[in-house]
């Protein structure tokens, strides 16, 4: 798994040199060479929980680079979404699991929805709250048509952008960052925050690791819920 990785970005290194030096019989021939390059990291299995942390690895990688390219993030979020019915797709996973919150007594998604393996848009766009996944290098892998509408955007224009876009450097430095990497560590984070864009509404945040069988944190699946009343300090 490792040289096939290593093979794809040496040829993407190339086609990149390629592309910014105008080479265009360079650009032609390694167009032909670089899918199929690609297709041998993803259609390999992998034998391992090492190679799976590599392929995975490089889906989110390769979503990084290509941030920039709406067309190219859409292919790399689906192609994320194909590892993870591969590898942790079951029978059980096609139905939600809920757990509830002592606080609201409001269902969220609990890690075994992702570590089942699914990214299941249909139960995701259901839920009552705002919710969306987080990728471990703080770009939207996810959002529910809830949670993107705050924002004024459409769930598909989310994907691949970081999220320093929507709530700015400071919120995201100040607070937001230093939770994610909690829940990248394999916690549950939970804190109540003043929504900016809702007067003066309370959000509650929960984010829960997005785990792999393997125990690898793919990323954080986020669940922010509107609160009615303030009940006890917000969290800074």
């Amino acid at each position: 798994m490792k040289a096939l990785v290593e093979l794809f970005w040496f040829k993407y290194s190339q086609l990149q040199h390629a592309i910014k030096t105008g080479n265009e019989r360079l650009i032609s021939m390694l167009d032909r060479e670089i899918e199929p390059a690609l297709a041998a990291v993803l259609h390999k299995e992998a034998t391992d929980a090492s190679e799976l942390k590599i392929q995975f690895q490089f889906v989110v990688d390769l979503l990084r680079e290509e941030a920039e390219d709406k067309a190219c993030v859409l292919r790399q979020a689906h192609n994320f979404k194909i590892l993870l019915d591969r590898y942790f797709g079951t029978e059980e996973a096609a139905r939600p699991f809920r757990v509830e919150l002592p606080d609201t007594g409001r269902p969220v998604m609990s890690p075994r929805v992702m570590e089942d393996g699914l990214i299941n848009e249909a139960i995701l766009d259901s839920l009552p709250d705002r919710v969306a996944v987080i990728t471990t290098d703080y770009r939207y892998l996810y959002s529910n048509p809830l949670n993107a509408s705050s924002f004024s955007e459409k769930p598909i224009d989310l994907v691949g952008r970081h999220v320093v876009e929507f709530i700015g450097i400071q919120r995201f430095e100040g607070r937001v960052k230093r939770h994610l990497d909690r829940c990248f560590a394999g916690e549950i984070v939970e804190y109540d925050y003043l929504s900016p864009r809702r007067g003066s509404a309370i959000t509650r945040c929960r984010m829960t690791p997005c785990m792999s069988a393997a125990g690898n944190v793919l990323g954080a699946i986020l669940v922010l819920q509107d609160v009615l009343e303030t009940r006890g300090p917000i969290a800074a």
